[in-house]
């Protein structure tokens, strides 16, 4: 008697664990994590973090930190305030601010359809602040500032996987939080696993399967158990054609419905290996003879400032 009483209150006891930790799990939602992270080519490089909780969040209560390369600590260059608020089951896009080719510290400028689903941009020059120059093998890390906490960890804090191990999975790569996590990771020394809680999208350099609306699809809305963010209406693209696409001679013509100019031809590394003048045309040739068979990226710019960028393959 004694003996099935006592297996019955054990039963009783596992029983009250297992809900304890149901209730645990699903009591969760109740505080900001990063819900997309892109490492694509040359600055394009965004996190997106979520309001899971039923309520708007002040995000000057919040930071991004780098731990670079296997580093154990961030310096203060590697940590960026947020700012603003965040509404409930909403997100925020966090962009490098890489807008402007002829300002700060010439380089590629980020893709249009990154630019327009940015929110917050980080400042882009390197000494001053480089929390938004993460690579694959840095760890990322979302503070609470008035509790000193971290509330979501992207990596291994300690570690540089290099080439391989995690950053396998995170280099040049659209990686979206799975709609099964209602909370960030704040084990900072466990094994970084990313296919528990990450679905990716390669950035591949293969001209016949990749598109742009792989790597950004998502970006600007989050599903989650926790809710789901409403979808915004992205901005109509602007009309900007270039042909024949793939190229198998030394020149494309580029059409805009507004007036061009100037194009810029970019490499894979972001380097500039072209620039023309148009001087306001709405078509334009533009020379390729200068440049070796492979993918590269046209920046279209136009006469109102607005840019598009357009893959161009040369045969």
């Amino acid at each position: 008697m004694k003996q099935a009483l006592l297996q019955s209150l054990q039963a009783s006891f596992c029983v009250a664990l297992t809900l304890l930790s149901i209730q645990s799990a699903q009591a969760q939602c109740d505080e900001l994590f990063m819900s997309e992270y892109i490492e694509g080519w040359s600055n394009n490089k965004a996190i997106e973090i979520y309001n899971p909780t039923d309520a708007a969040v002040d995000l000057s209560d919040y930071r991004l930190e780098r731990y670079s390369n296997g580093a154990t600590a961030a310096q203060d260059n590697q940590k960026v305030d947020l700012s603003g608020t965040l509404a409930a089951n909403s997100v925020v896009v966090v962009v490098l601010d890489k807008q402007d080719p002829d300002g700060v510290d010439f380089e590629a400028p980020v893709w249009d359809e990154l630019a327009e689903a940015a929110d917050l941009w980080v400042c882009p020059v390197y000494e001053e602040n480089n929390a938004m120059y993460f690579n694959g093998n840095d760890a990322m890390v979302l503070r609470k500032i008035s509790t000193n906490t971290p509330i979501d960890i992207f990596g291994k804090i300690g570690e540089d996987p290099g080439t391989t191990g995690w950053a396998e999975m995170t280099q040049n790569h659209t990686l979206i939080r799975k709609p099964s996590v209602t909370g960030g990771d704040t084990d900072a020394l466990n094994d970084y696993l990313v296919v528990d809680e990450w679905d990716g999208t390669l950035w591949s350099n293969d001209s016949l399967n990749y598109t742009l609306d792989a790597v950004f699809l998502n970006l600007g809305s989050h599903t989650c158990e926790c809710g789901t963010t409403d979808v915004q209406e992205q901005p109509a693209s602007m009309d900007v054609k270039v042909f024949p696409n793939p190229a198998s001679g030394d020149v494309v013509w580029v059409s805009a419905a507004s007036a061009i100019r100037e194009v810029v031809l970019h490499n894979l590394a972001g380097q500039q290996v072209g620039r023309q003048a148009v001087n306001g045309l709405g078509v334009a040739e533009v020379r390729l003879d200068n440049v070796t068979a492979g993918l590269y990226l046209m920046e279209v710019v136009l006469e109102n400032g607005a840019r598009a960028t357009r893959r161009v393959v040369r045969k």
